[in-house]
């Protein structure tokens, strides 16, 4: 079934698309929200996570555009992710002498990491649209260049190569400003 009709019959209540979506989807989900919790959170929380996204879907169903049903499903799943590590972060202290610092725990890394992050936003804002947009569904989002292309009437091709330049370009911009890996 396409996307397009899946959404359709998920919007008029068909618990069968809310199944064919499950069975579609939750390999994407369960990653964005692994991706995103980075280790902070258990397998348990990750598939109650993932759960809680398609419950969420089916009591938003109304609100499902057809030709967006993908990326929205991908919201969800990112603020889902985001809402767990904000109550967690909020009720969990780390004691200073239980750190283990052999464990590879270092502020200076974590500094680097949201030094990188902030230039690879500015990065993204130079390389301009479409690319932009590109970039960010397909490594964001995780949308193929089959969806992409599709939802911003390209050939499939073109994103490929589109994807493919735009990475070189943010490799040459973040060299010169000095990260390299």
């Amino acid at each position: 079934m396409d996307m397009e009709k899946l959404a359709e019959n998920l919007k008029k209540g068909d618990e069968s698309a809310l199944e064919a979506v499950i069975d579609r989807f939750t390999p994407l989900v369960s990653t964005i929200i692994f991706n995103l919790a980075n280790g902070s959170i258990s397998t348990t929380d990750i598939e109650e996570l993932t759960s809680d996204t398609f419950v969420a879907l089916w009591y938003n169903r109304d609100k499902i555009q057809p030709d967006k049903l993908k990326g929205y499903l991908c919201c969800i799943a990112k603020n889902k992710a985001k809402n767990r590590l904000k109550s967690l972060g909020r009720h969990q202290t780390i004691d200073i002498d239980e750190v283990d610092y052999e464990d590879g725990f270092m502020v200076s890394e974590e500094i680097e990491n949201k030094m990188l992050t902030e230039a690879l936003r500015q990065a993204l804002d130079e390389i301009g649209e479409p690319d932009r947009e590109i970039i960010i569904r397909h490594y964001y989002y995780y949308q193929s260049s089959t969806d992409i292309s599709e939802q911003m009437g390209m050939n499939s091709e073109t994103v490929k190569s589109r994807i493919k330049r735009a990475r070189a370009k943010l490799k040459t911009i973040l060299a010169e400003r000095g990260y390299t890996r």
